[in-house]
């Protein structure tokens, strides 16, 4: 019996391959969503050393406040930024599980492929050992 071929297995090479594809690119949109957190992060921990340093003289004082206003203003637009990229992580993996399930339901039929093909191997193998041992009587 001729070896299995599964007729739609470039389609399904292809689908594995787009379904990587959007796994790379939401574990990319995920990793930038880290640094901007990892930003963000950075930027409290600069406020707070803002804080906690003593202004000794009415300048200092008010270049402290500018500082800690400029802070307020990057927090803000990196939150704005986290929003933003969370929303591209959502949409990334929802692609991803979209792009995943079309591929698995390929698999699924080249299994059912690839069972039907070993039974009917089974069943062509069984018909020629049942026309060997017909054959053997017939010669006995």
């Amino acid at each position: 019996m001729k070896k299995f071929e599964f007729s739609l297995q470039r389609v399904l090479d292809y689908r594995q391959m787009v379904a990587e594809w959007a796994r790379d690119a939401y574990l990319e949109a995920r990793k930038r969503l880290e640094d901007a957190q990892a930003g963000l992060v950075e930027i409290d921990d600069r406020r707070r050393r803002a804080s906690e340093s003593a202004a000794a003289t009415v300048s200092e004082l008010l270049d402290h406040e500018r500082y800690r206003v400029r802070l307020d203003d990057e927090r803000r637009a990196q939150e704005t930024i986290i929003a933003i990229l969370d929303q591209e992580v959502e949409a990334a993996y929802r692609a991803w599980v979209e792009k995943r399930i079309e591929a698995e339901a390929l698999e699924k039929l080249r299994e059912q492929a690839l069972a039907e093909y070993e039974e009917e191997a089974r069943r062509a193998e069984q018909r020629e050992l049942d026309e060997w041992a017909v054959l053997r009587r017939r010669a006995a």
